[in-house]
């Protein structure tokens, strides 16, 4: 990154990856409520449902897993935004310096020379950390992603287990399975969108 509008872009994309987390937070919650639905009804169906119970912790356990790496995500993005800002502020800086047509008068030091070492220096920081962050970041991602995968087989589960019981209660249970499979979904097409908000950039 040496350029000002890379700080630009990553700041962009940083913001883009927050919502889009935001927005798989918001699913994992909906999760959360469905498995809390789903333990009551697994009671309810008595012991002909009773491998739900373990099911629907599992499901908790999802939800909690995404809302987790949403909020770790969105801590990674907050600080990203700041080192962006900081970034751009630096890169705008040295390139102003790099256009200013400066001649020292003749025996005097070059009073621009220690300011434009500091200035780039600082920048090469941030650079760094910026890629340090952005690694973190995307390795988070696909940590998270790796492990929604469970929610189809969950599904499947779901499934299995909603079958055997009373068939009072057999369509809600599927619909369980359904909601958890749809909610692993969209967290992922989430999760997915974010990945490629951040694809552009070097880590």
């Amino acid at each position: 990154m040496s350029e000002s509008n890379d700080a630009a872009d990553t700041f962009i994309s940083v913001a883009h990856v927050a919502s889009e987390l935001f927005k798989a937070q918001s699913i994992a919650e909906e999760l959360s409520i469905t498995s809390k639905n789903a333990r009551a009804l697994a009671v309810r169906a008595g012991s002909t449902a009773a491998g739900f119970n373990e099911i629907t912790r599992f499901i908790e356990g999802l939800s909690k897993l995404t809302i987790d790496a949403a909020r770790s995500v969105n801590t990674i993005a907050i600080s990203q935004t700041k080192i962006a800002s900081d970034l751009f502020r630096s890169q705008s800086f040295v390139s102003k310096l790099d256009k200013v047509d400066y001649e020292p008068v003749k025996g005097h030091v070059n009073e621009l020379a220690p300011i434009y070492d500091e200035v780039n220096q600082a920048r090469s920081q941030l650079e760094r950390k910026i890629r340090i962050s952005l690694r973190e970041l995307v390795d988070r991602l696909d940590e998270t992603k790796m492990e929604l995968r469970a929610t189809q087989v969950v599904s499947v589960v779901s499934r299995v287990e909603a079958s055997r019981a009373h068939e009072d209660f057999q369509n809600s249970l599927n619909s369980v399975a359904d909601k958890v499979s749809s909610a692993g979904q969209r967290i992922n097409s989430h999760l997915e969108r974010a990945r490629r908000h951040l694809a552009h950039l070097r880590t």
